[in-house]
């Protein structure tokens, strides 16, 4: 469903007044990311799901067929197969999330203290906001 003129409008006075703010995050949210960084293909994620599962059977195997002394040594094998496997599932091929300090540096900055044009700016939509559910 699109958006109404007035809707559209607001939603552009948003973006003006956050590229005016920050504009280092707007920038940053604006571009395209790049392919690959983050998703999990398909092959990787059928590997690790084989893995969690081979890590339930081990640790069920082992405790049903050795018995509670021999049996939790595998369980602990068993559900350290399984981490291993989930964690294959979900990661996304590289060892670790890449972090960028600066922007987080910054996005905590915008976040922690708010400006007194943007005070007011909510306030006017609140109030909007409100004379709208009234009927007003």
């Amino acid at each position: 469903m699109p958006l109404s003129e007035h809707e559209q409008q607001l939603l552009d006075q948003l973006e003006q007044q956050l590229r005016s703010e920050d504009p280092r995050f707007a920038q940053n949210i604006s571009q395209p990311r790049p392919s690959g960084g983050g998703s999990v293909s398909a092959k990787r994620f059928v590997i690790g799901v084989l893995g969690l599962l081979a890590g339930i059977a081990i640790t069920i195997a082992s405790i049903y067929f050795f018995g509670m002394p021999f049996g939790a040594v595998g369980g602990v094998i068993g559900f350290a197969v399984m981490v291993a496997g989930g964690y294959w599932a979900v990661n996304g091929g590289s060892g670790s999330a890449p972090t960028d300090s600066v922007h987080n540096a910054t996005t905590a900055k915008a976040s922690a203290g708010s400006t007194a044009g943007s005070s007011n700016f909510m306030d006017r939509l609140e109030d909007r906001w409100e004379k709208r559910r009234r009927g007003e």
